[in-house]
């Protein structure tokens, strides 16, 4: 809600007695309601509240029809109410409607990217021409790095795809190569090219797992555009036949003193499901909690943890490094990723 200084509020004031009003009574001083204003002639205003229209005045010319938010300031002798935030067309709301346009776009239409190539993966019978490309973006996206080092984890963030548009932008075509959503969209392209020439069920099915997958990094993005401290993306990588996921959540606490990053990390593993959560503190002072689904991924974590400890140490300081009973959750204080009010 945005107020303005009061010596710039229009007022708005009844012709009638607010005894007039229907629920009159219900109304308190200091409340705020919502009305529409249908009609405006000169400073003489129709305005909707509730399923009642009231014919008001107004000390300032106002320009628009619309929605509006009012606050009561007076019930006797006559309702009179202040206008505290009045709709414009405004940059901010052009890029709101913008945004919500493209939430209802993609987020119908999407599916994760580690289940979006397990299903690509599975398709037989592709056209010579598309095999070797779908097997070099499996290996590629799905290839993992053992152990995965700081350096790997970097590259993996700037080609997951939630940055291609800033690449091109920046002139910075020649890394396109390794970007995730840019071999999709390619890939998209040669199997609708390919499908509009000669239509194959293969095809549509690979040309529709695509689409998903893109939608999803796409819906991704626009979270992150709106909340440039929180960045989600998925990391699949192989294991035996099978393609599993790794989720990883950065969020920076900007409003905490000190401020300082929180990292979740959701791993799905053969034996079991495995979350993490780092806390990265001032002067490289770490946290970690890990939690563990089952009891023999729990002993393979506790056998490994003395060699862990040792790799964390010799880059930060490690204040906590233990196995958890519960598993982490997100504090309280986190940024919260706007909420989608979308009716699909």
């Amino acid at each position: 809600m945005v107020h303005i200084s009061n010596n710039t509020l229009p007022n708005l004031q009844s012709l009638a007695n607010s005894s007039s009003v229907q629920n009159a009574s219900l109304l308190k001083i200091g409340q705020t309601l919502n009305a529409n204003i249908t009609q405006i002639q000169g400073k003489q205003i129709h305005i909707n509240l509730g399923d009642q229209t009231l014919i008001a005045t107004s000390k300032d010319s106002l320009q628009k029809l619309g929605p509006i938010q009012v606050q009561v300031r007076q019930l006797q002798p006559t309702l009179e109410l202040v206008i505290i935030k009045q709709p414009n067309n405004t940059a901010a709301q052009q890029l709101q409607q913008i945004l919500q346009t493209a939430y209802r776009q993609h987020i119908p239409n999407q599916q994760g990217i580690s289940q979006a190539l397990q299903q690509i993966s599975l398709i037989q019978a592709l056209p010579p021409s598309l095999a070797g490309p779908v097997n070099q973006l499996l290996e590629q996206v799905t290839k993992s790095n053992t152990p995965l080092s700081g350096k790997d984890l970097k590259n993996k963030i700037a080609n997951s795809g939630l940055f291609m548009e800033s690449k091109i932008a920046k002139g910075d075509k020649n890394n396109l190569n390794s970007d995730v959503k840019a071999q999709l969209l390619k890939l998209n392209h040669q199997t609708e090219t390919l499908n509009t020439k000669k239509f194959s069920p293969q095809l549509a099915q690979l040309a529709g797992t695509l689409v998903q997958a893109i939608n999803r990094l796409t819906v991704q993005q626009l979270q992150l555009f709106e909340n440039p401290y929180i960045t989600a993306l998925e990391l699949p990588f192989k294991s035996d036949r099978t393609i599993n996921e790794t989720s990883i959540e950065f969020r920076k606490h900007k409003k905490a003193q000190p401020p300082f990053w929180e990292v979740l990390i959701d791993i799905s593993l053969p034996a079991g499901e495995m979350s993490a959560k780092l806390i990265l503190k001032d002067q490289m002072e770490l946290n970690c909690l890990i939690w563990c689904e089952t009891d023999e991924l729990e002993q393979l974590v506790a056998e490994q943890l003395s060699q862990l400890e040792e790799q964390l140490r010799s880059s930060l300081t490690l204040n906590n490094l233990m196995i958890v009973n519960k598993k982490p959750t997100k504090s309280e204080q986190t940024t919260q990723i706007a909420l989608i009010d979308i009716h699909i």
